[in-house]
This record gives C-alpha cells, sequence and structure tokens, in this order.
C-alpha cells in the first residue's frame, strides 16, 4: 500500500477553477466550468467573502454566516493543515481547521441508501501508486470552493490521489453533478509535506462571528436566521 501519511499544507486558493484559482473572474467567465443555467443563476445569487462579486458583510456563505461545516473538498482549501492517517482498511484526513475529519473506506462498496451528511459518503480503491476516491451523499447546502461553486444532493465526486514525490500530494478531481454542470469538469489541488509535526486548533463559531462583525462591522450581534429554503 503506497504512503500517503503525513501532515500536508495547501496553497489556499479561492476557485476550484484550472484556469482561475483565486477566483478573479465573474462566473461564466472561466470558461473551464461547464455550468448549467441552474449554477449560474445560484452563483450570481450568493455573495461569497472573496472574488470579483465579494460582500464580507452581506456575505451568504454558509461557513461564514452560520458558521457550517465546509464539507468537503472546500475542506482542504484553507491555507491550514490536515493530517492522513492509514489503517488496512480506511483512510483518515484530520483537518485543523473546525476539528473535522473525513473517512475513506477501503475496499467495500458504497452504502445502499448514504446517509446525506456534510463530507458525503467515501470509498476508495488502489489502482497501482493511485487512490481512486468515489464519493457522494453530499448536503447541498456547502459550497465546493470559498468562491461559491455550488453542487446539489446528487453530487458524485471521483478523486484520484498520488503522492507524486516525497513531498508533493496531488488531489485530482472529477465533479459529476447534472443538474449543476452540463457535463463533469476536473479540478486539482496541491499540498506539500510538513515534517514539523505541528497542528494549530483553530474553530469558528457564531460567537466568534459575531465578535467581529460587532467590533469591526458596527453591528449589533444578533444571532443570523438561515432563511426558508
Amino acid at each position: 500500500m503506497p504512503d500517503l501519511s503525513g501532515i500536508w499544507l495547501g496553497k489556499g486558493i479561492q476557485s476550484l477553477s484550472p484556469s482561475d484559482p483565486m477566483g478573479h473572474k465573474r462566473p461564466g467567465t472561466e470558461g473551464d466550468i461547464p455550468y448549467t443555467p441552474w449554477s449560474i443563476a445560484r452563483m450570481k445569487a450568493q455573495r461569497p467573502a472573496t472574488g470579483p462579486d465579494q460582500d464580507f458583510a452581506k456575505t451568504t456563505d454558509p461557513a461564514l454566516r452560520y458558521a457550517d461545516p465546509d464539507g468537503y473538498p472546500r475542506a482542504s482549501i484553507h491555507p491550514m493543515r490536515f493530517k492522513i492517517v492509514q489503517t488496512p482498511d480506511s483512510i483518515y484526513q484530520l483537518w485543523e481547521y473546525n476539528k473535522s475529519w473525513r473517512q475513506i473506506a477501503l475496499n467495500r462498496p458504497h452504502s445502499e441508501v448514504p446517509d446525506i451528511s456534510w463530507f458525503g459518503e467515501s470509498v476508495g480503491k488502489w489502482e497501482g501508486d493511485t487512490l481512486v476516491v468515489d464519493s457522494i451523499g453530499f448536503k447541498d447546502s456547502t459550497w465546493l470552493d470559498p468562491i461559491g461553486h455550488p453542487h446539489t444532493e446528487d453530487l458524485h465526486m471521483i478523486e484520484r490521489i498520488r503522492r507524486v514525490d516525497p513531498e508533493t500530494l496531488v488531489f485530482n478531481f472529477t465533479f459529476d453533478d447534472p443538474k449543476a454542470y452540463a457535463k463533469p469538469w476536473n479540478g486539482e489541488l496541491t499540498f506539500k509535506l510538513k515534517t514539523d509535526g505541528i497542528m494549530t486548533e483553530t474553530i469558528y463559531t457564531i460567537s466568534d462571528e459575531l465578535s467581529f462583525r460587532q467590533r469591526f462591522l458596527n453591528e449589533k450581534p444578533t444571532i443570523p436566521i438561515r432563511p426558508s429554503p
């Protein structure tokens, strides 16, 4: 079994668009994401805290406004560390941000009716030196990335994870979600090994958000209410 274990850190991109990783372009202008009318409308209705249409004070980003879990793959986009732990039956990703984790069960099929969850249900198998991960069952309120790329509960994600050299780990993604995207599309994240063994506690809470808004945006400390679907 190839060794993916270690503590890893990425660059902290804003968008999974291969041509626009820092999210400078408006939705639909990247040229490499096959939006449907549904996903274009969904993105235009959002107010991300980053990008050309950013509006931090009035952001609709659920991870910021409601302190929702980031979900996946967004959890790995933070410029913060995660640890991979391998066992014979599973591979685990442990993120220092919000102390979240993900299990990739090896060599077994998906559940007959997977629970809908923040990080989905992931099963994996080895193909040579590459871990191929099949994930379904994602809660549709999460964003794929900070710029706000949406998905539905029908999202089917395939990852190909490979340690290309001793210090570099590459995740290649294929996103298949017919309501949101006219055809499958690809993204990639690259991580570097950190050998100091350090993981820090960074927890984002509603109380932190309210304190920040009161102090820097002069807002009254009011608990945000999620709009009805």
